[in-house]
């Protein structure tokens, strides 16, 4: 186990570091989409409201201040015109998920989030049963904003709590806005819309029992869903720099773990080994399209999105960033060239991996006969020797007709043991003129 508080998050296969700058048109890119298949449209919003110490103190995605709505409504403008590009290529696809993140998504004034719902009708077809997602910061889900939202088709809601205990939520620098998040719960529930909260683990002083107690309190408000997120601990962060300070790995480990028994003791069903949903609720499209990457395409619009088209193993597909930061986003959709920063091309055994990594993560989880059906060669023998390893620390379970299932801390450590599995493919990319 890693001594060093936080978790590295592993959102995908490769690391960035492999990836090569991006000079191919836009059409050539999504030549590898796949029309048969789902959309995933996502849609990044990446202005946040100023907090002290920076970016809550630990956000390494592409984010920034928004120290003018002029900005926003300028940017607002460049989003359609790279969706509109999109399409011209995609034609008007039918579309199974949307999901407006950030960033804050829900810093968005009215008028600029009917545009962007506009723009998406327009170009695309959502199927009937679309899900429609949007994310954001409690102190913005009024009343007022869940109603609009609901009233724009938006289906679902994710509400980044962090933590409820006002003395720790300061170490982020954001003002505790608890009766508002639980308005917008019972709202959300009277409205029919399915409501999450994302939480997370190895805070500053924080303690199992400030965790259990969320739980139970977003619990009681009435959420569809929790999320509980190992703190993530990347570049040059506050939290990064003062993770001396943080709880020690093993004690956020008993805390994640303690978590997950409350979450499934009140009813709760683990989609993955940080996304819980209510039993009686399927599971979040979005989340499952996002791990299923073989089985559909995901388009990520606005600077620093990522897409991924995956392809198949007779023509492998690539996945690609957006260049960040709102000048060179602008430049880029005024040219009318694409926005892509950087690509990687997948090989057989990319795909491989990623089938594998994301399986191991969540729903749908790795079935055995699935993956042999796929590529021809048994789970067990392809990656014996991570297996093999996990078991000798009591660390995985393989139900019969099933696949392999992590347990005990290996569910905390997910990221790493991921990581794991992709070793000696990155061995191979490292080395120069690897093809």
């Amino acid at each position: 186990m890693d001594k060093l508080p936080g978790m590295k998050i592993l959102y995908g296969h490769p690391s960035p570091r492999f990836w090569e700058p991006c000079a191919l048109p836009l059409p050539e890119l999504l030549g590898h989409a796949n029309a048969q298949r789902p959309l995933s449209l996502y849609l990044h919003i990446p202005f946040c409201p100023k907090t002290d110490p920076p970016a809550c103190g630990f956000c390494q995605f592409a984010r920034q201040d928004l120290t003018s709505y002029g900005l926003a409504k300028g940017y607002v403008d460049d989003l359609l015109g790279e969706m509109g590009q999109h399409a011209d290529t995609l034609g008007r696809r039918e579309t199974a998920v949307v999901y407006f993140g950030g960033g804050t998504a829900n810093i968005l004034r009215q008028a600029e989030i009917a545009r962007l719902m506009e723009g998406v009708h327009r170009r695309f077809r959502l199927a009937e049963s679309a899900e429609i997602n949007f994310e954001g910061y409690p102190q913005f889900f009024t009343q007022a904003q869940v109603r609009f939202l609901a009233g724009l088709g938006v289906n679902r809601i994710s509400i980044g709590v962090q933590v409820l205990k006002p003395e720790l939520l300061r170490f982020s620098g954001r003002a505790p806005a608890p009766a508002r998040i639980r308005a917008a719960i019972e709202l959300c529930r009277k409205l029919g819309i399915a409501c999450s909260a994302d939480l997370i683990v190895g805070w500053f002083q924080q303690t199992a029992r400030d965790v259990i107690a969320d739980i139970d309190t977003l619990h009681a408000w009435g959420v569809t869903g929790i999320v509980i997120h190992p703190i993530g601990l990347q570049g040059n962060s506050c939290f990064a720099r003062e993770k001396d300070k943080l709880p020690k790995v093993e004690d956020s480990c008993r805390t994640f773990l303690l978590a997950r028994e409350r979450l499934l003791e009140l009813g709760y069903r683990a989609d993955s080994y940080t996304d819980y949903q209510k039993a009686d609720l399927p599971p979040v499209k979005f989340l499952s399209l996002y791990r299923n990457v073989l089985s559909n395409d995901k388009i990520g619009l606005g600077y620093g999105a990522n897409s991924v088209l995956a392809g198949d193993l007779a023509k492998p597909g690539v996945t690609f960033v957006n260049v960040s930061g709102l000048e060179p986003y602008h430049g880029r959709v005024q040219a009318g060239k694409g926005c892509a920063e950087a690509y990687f091309r997948f090989a057989a055994e990319d795909l491989r991996l990623l089938y594998v990594l994301k399986g191991l993560e969540g729903e749908p989880y790795l079935d055995a006969g699935k993956y042999e059906q796929l590529f021809g060669t048994g789970l067990e023998a392809d990656f014996r020797g991570c297996w093999d390893a996990l078991r000798e620390r009591g660390w995985l379970d393989w139900p019969a007709g099933e696949g392999p299932r992590l347990k005990g801390d290996a569910i905390f450590l997910t990221a790493h043991i991921q990581r794991m599995l992709s070793e000696p493919r990155n061995r191979q990319l490292r080395r120069p003129g690897r093809g």
